[in-house]
């Protein structure tokens, strides 16, 4: 496949794309339930039919929700750009740049056009890591640690690498391989082999090309965050600092500067962003106001909600609702706001 062809193919509008571009909202092709589970992780079971390394478009015309995978993940910037929050920090991909997620992140993409063409590089994790990159010695670089550090499960996995490939030829011409051979649609062995030695090349040529790392490689501290981390995933719309603090037989201080040694935010800066990561789901992929949406994630008014916004957004929801659904183009076109939505 050409450069030519590889651009025609990537560019083409699939069905998915269609009706984003169409209805001016995130398309759930994959019929999950956002309010039961409103950070998803997405099913792996679809993607790796023909092998352990899996390559996918990213579908544009629309914000992607907060979700999570249970495998690895490099997304490629092939054209254009997008800004992507990763365990809610905003990281800016640009042209060239490739984007390393551990397993387990929580992802959210904002809005890509016709031009914003990003690439999705999946790699089982239950697949024998040290086979598959048998030719990259574990201590090679932090790359390759990221990666054999997956399979441990005392990790925090919030690990993430930014790489920019566009100084190093060899590695654009390997990561179009790549995508070339990923793209292609008879499985066979030798394309499994041929995909895990050009993974195999392209991360020893990563390590030059490193612009930004989030690393928190397990240590004697994790074994005991991750379960409250956990606990704090799993119950923030009941949880306080108290009753996590009793729950585990911390004092509470003790408990929330435990949580900000290890992920760089106290109890209750994890809480609200849980929160928030839920609350933007619900905007983007339900029709629930922000009263029903307060019921959910714990708050008993939407006072507080507001706050949660324009504290990490800058925004108000009924604001954020309009930016994410951009066949709205005025508020008449949603008709009008509620006595809330107005609320700042």
């Amino acid at each position: 496949m050409s450069t030519i062809r590889l651009d025609h193919t990537l560019f083409a509008l699939n069905n998915v794309e269609k009706s984003q571009l169409t209805n001016g909202e995130n398309y759930n092709y994959m019929d999950l339930d956002f309010i039961n589970n409103p950070i998803p992780r997405m099913p792996a079971w679809d993607f790796f039919k023909k092998g352990s390394i899996a390559v996918t478009k990213s579908n544009r015309f629309s914000y992607v929700p907060a979700h999570t995978h249970s495998f690895m993940e490099l997304n490629y910037m092939y054209a254009g750009g997008c800004i992507q929050y990763i365990n809610d920090e905003k990281i800016v991909l640009r042209q060239g740049n490739l984007l390393l997620l551990d397993k387990d992140i929580v992802q959210r993409i904002d809005y890509t056009g016709r031009d914003d063409i990003l690439v999705n590089i999946l790699i089982k994790s239950d697949a024998d890591i040290s086979a598959l990159f048998h030719l990259i010695p574990e201590s090679l670089n932090i790359v390759s640690r990221l990666i054999y550090n997956i399979a441990n499960k005392n990790s925090l996995h919030n690990n993430f690498i930014l790489f920019d490939l566009l100084p190093n030829d060899i590695a654009l011409s390997l990561i179009d391989a790549l995508i070339e051979k990923g793209l292609t649609k008879n499985a066979s062995p030798q394309r499994n082999q041929s995909m895990e030695l050009l993974m195999s090349a392209l991360i020893i040529e990563l390590k030059t090309a490193i612009v930004k790392s989030e690393i928190n490689f397990s240590d004697s501290d994790m074994e005991g965050v991750l379960p409250i981390i956990r606990y704090v995933n799993a119950n923030y719309a009941t949880t306080s600092l108290a009753t996590a603090s009793h729950h585990f037989g911390y004092n509470g201080n003790y408990l929330s500067n435990k949580l900000k040694h290890a992920t760089g935010k106290n109890f209750q800066e994890l809480v609200d962003r849980r929160r928030l990561s839920v609350a933007e789901n619900l905007i983007i992929k339900t029709d629930l106001s922000s009263s029903d949406i307060c019921e959910l994630i714990g708050y008993k008014n939407v006072t507080s909600l507001f706050r949660l916004f324009k504290k990490y957004l800058n925004s108000t929801p009924f604001q954020y609702r309009c930016k994410v659904h951009p066949k709205f183009t005025n508020i008449g076109d949603m008709g009008l706001p509620t006595k809330e939505d107005l609320y700042r």
